[in-house]
């Protein structure tokens, strides 16, 4: 699956990454995807950054229903949360989150890659 986080209507990260079926939960992996950019943001609208603020952002798997992804998405900064929320991700099919005013997440099919 294609993911995007996009805020400002500007692409500040932009993955892929791996979905398949597991029948035992015990055999998952818990990998995260660590992201930082420039701030200049206002989180949950409290929560100011300034432009040379580094903002990290973590993406991992929060759980899973039939058919679904759910995906946990925190941001931080300077050992503050600035926003922890959730996005619905659909494998084979495009979903679109806006989960602060400005802040957006996407996910969406890619093509098939095949060893060679």
């Amino acid at each position: 699956m294609g993911l995007e986080i996009v805020l400002s209507g500007k692409s500040i990260y932009r993955s892929t990454f791996t979905i398949c079926p597991i029948s035992d939960r015990s055999k998952e992996v818990d990998k995260r995807i660590v992201f930082s950019f420039k701030g200049g943001h206002v989180f949950q609208g409290e929560h100011r950054t300034s432009p040379t603020q580094t903002i990290e952002g973590n993406i991992w798997q929060a759980g899973t229903d039939p058919g679904v992804i759910l995906l946990g998405i925190s941001f931080s900064a300077e050992n503050q949360v600035l926003l922890n929320s959730v996005h619905i991700a659909k494998p084979g099919k495009a979903s679109e989150s806006e989960i602060d005013p400005g802040l957006t997440v996407r996910t969406f099919p890619i093509g098939r890659t095949f060893p060679e």
